[in-house]
């Protein structure tokens, strides 16, 4: 969506307003006999240029270099001084807003890392450290002051100015609407604020100007940006206001001036940068986490999806089925079946399994689920569908090694064919008794050109034919034909019982109440 700009006029008159404001209240609260160079008006023009497209840049430059001069010279400052602080104020932050132009092009969003690191070095490090060159050489001839004593205090002035004030009104872009109990809660946390940070910068020689730390980074871990950001503006206002005036640690300090006002800044913005950023990694969580809800919702749905509905007409038959994933969390995974009906009213079974328990195996398994539905519709039997599926694997991401079962059944003939590539062999229960059908059994697909066997059987009815895949019989530490075995005890107990969904009641026993380490897919048929 195309970004409104407000008109020219309004830009200029806003910028002259807020800028004559801030620079008088250097003059006035942190005036040249005081240790603090807080200078807010250097966050203003930085905000102006990121806010408005490059054509009003120099119009808004212009207007801040008539102001500047405007109030220089009415505090006392030669002409020639005062341009140089004039050029100093326009290109710091032109140099800043055009570095993190060039490095973010799109727009800029402050609660990505990305483009906070950006927005730090570019605006708050580099620009600052143009416009102090200037600056700190303006001062030091006009105060016959060594070079480096007058640039470190511009510096670190005009830095925490940029950090401070830019960095509150860009994040108030993003504010949702007003409402009378947000006001409400934005001015008792400023409020609060005030109160704590005077409370701490007022003693000189009782050590709390610790204090306002966790209000700031309370805020940061319960408040948006905005509300954040106006906490740790509010916070180095009053600490400088009041160290100006001769209170709290940093007046009563030993040492020189640069080096009181280099600790005093940075002590306040490492306090600001550390409640940002972990505002940011508070937003970067609630994201995470609802992109991870969406993720899980989508791969729901798409392991829902693709594991088939039955066809409730299919003679002769009663299916059931069931599937757990092993990763839960998704509830998706590379096992499948599926059952569908074929030319002459013959009936097709199969059980699959994909290497992968992540979205990209359930992309596999359901291209070799249409291919296989499709193979199986003119093949002459299983060995011919399999044959199929090893020239298919080959443009199928994933689908190579992966195992297969398939049957076909004709219920006139009650004869069912079979083949197993690679797969656990299917368990036939008859009587009560459970047989595995270990004929028909070749390679997994793809694994290398051989050709495929298939094998049949005559099914009397009331016979159960169970497919299943090894996340069903394989446990750690055991060998899987102690899991087959315990599998045809459970399935025989069953057939029995016969009362329940015997898939669900199936994959409950056979789990032991354990975690599994493998999906599992188990698709019970029941001929009548």
């Amino acid at each position: 969506m195309r970004q409104q700009h407000r008109p020219l006029w309004q830009v200029v008159v806003v910028v002259a307003a807020a800028y004559t404001a801030g620079a008088l209240l250097a003059f006035l609260a942190f005036g040249a006999t005081s240790i603090v160079v807080l200078f807010l008006p250097a966050g203003v023009t930085l905000s102006a240029l990121l806010l408005t497209p490059g054509r009003q840049w120099p119009w808004i430059l212009a207007t801040v270099a008539v102001i500047e001069l405007a109030v220089d010279t009415s505090q006392g400052i030669t002409l020639g001084y005062a341009c140089g602080f004039a050029l100093a104020n326009t290109v710091e932050p032109l140099v800043g807003a055009s570095l993190l132009r060039r490095y973010v092009p799109s727009e800029l969003n402050l609660l990505q890392r990305r483009h906070l690191f950006a927005f730090l070095g570019c605006c708050v490090v580099a620009g600052p450290l143009a416009g102090a060159l200037i600056g700190g050489t303006t001062i030091a001839q006009s105060q016959h002051r060594e070079w480096a004593e007058a640039f470190l205090p511009f510096w670190a002035g005009d830095a925490t100015g940029a950090l401070t004030v830019a960095g509150t009104v860009l994040a108030w872009r993003h504010r949702p609407p007003w409402s009378r109990a947000s006001v409400a809660r934005w001015g008792l946390i400023l409020l609060l604020t005030v109160t704590v940070t005077a409370v701490s910068f007022w003693p000189q020689h009782l050590p709390l100007f610790y204090m306002p730390l966790p209000l700031l980074y309370w805020l940061g871990f319960q408040e948006r940006l905005a509300v954040t950001m106006s906490a740790g503006l509010t916070m180095t206002v009053t600490a400088n206001v009041l160290t100006s005036a001769g209170h709290g640690p940093w007046a009563a300090l030993d040492g020189s001036l640069p080096f009181k006002t280099a600790t005093l800044q940075l002590f306040l913005a490492v306090a600001v940068v550390g409640a940002w950023l972990l505002t940011v990694g508070i937003a970067e969580r609630d994201n995470a986490r609802a992109l991870y809800e969406s993720e899980v919702s989508a791969a729901r749905q798409l392991q829902h999806a693709l594991l088939p509905a039955f066809v409730t007409e299919l003679p002769a038959v009663r299916v059931s089925a069931g599937y757990r994933p092993a990763d839960l969390t998704h509830d998706v995974g590379g096992d499948w079946y599926d059952v569908f009906p074929l030319p002459s009213g013959r009936i097709g079974f199969a059980v699959g399994d994909v290497v992968g328990h992540d979205l990209a195996a359930a992309a596999a398994m359901a291209r070799l689920q249409a291919i296989l539905r499709v193979l199986a519709q003119t093949a002459p039997g299983p060995a011919g569908v399999l044959t199929g599926l090893d020239r298919a694997s080959t443009v199928v991401d994933g689908a190579r090694t992966c195992t297969v079962g398939y049957a076909d059944y004709h219920p006139a003939t009650r004869l069912l064919r079979y083949a197993c590539a690679g797969h656990p062999p299917p368990l036939l229960i008859t009587g009560g008794r459970g047989e595995f059908l270990w004929e028909g059994r070749s390679l997994p697909v793809a694994v290398e050109a051989a050709s495929r066997r298939e094998a049949e059987v005559v099914v009397p009815p009331g016979a159960h034919l169970i497919w299943y895949t090894d996340g069903l019989v394989e446990r750690r530490n055991e060998s899987m034909y102690v899991g087959m075995e315990r599998l045809a005890a459970a399935a025989g107990d069953l057939a029995r019982e016969g009362t329940g969904d015997p898939c669900e009641v199936l994959l409950d026993r056979m789990s032991q109440s354990r975690p599994a380490s493998d999906d599992t897919a188990v698709l019970w048929i029941t001929f009548d």
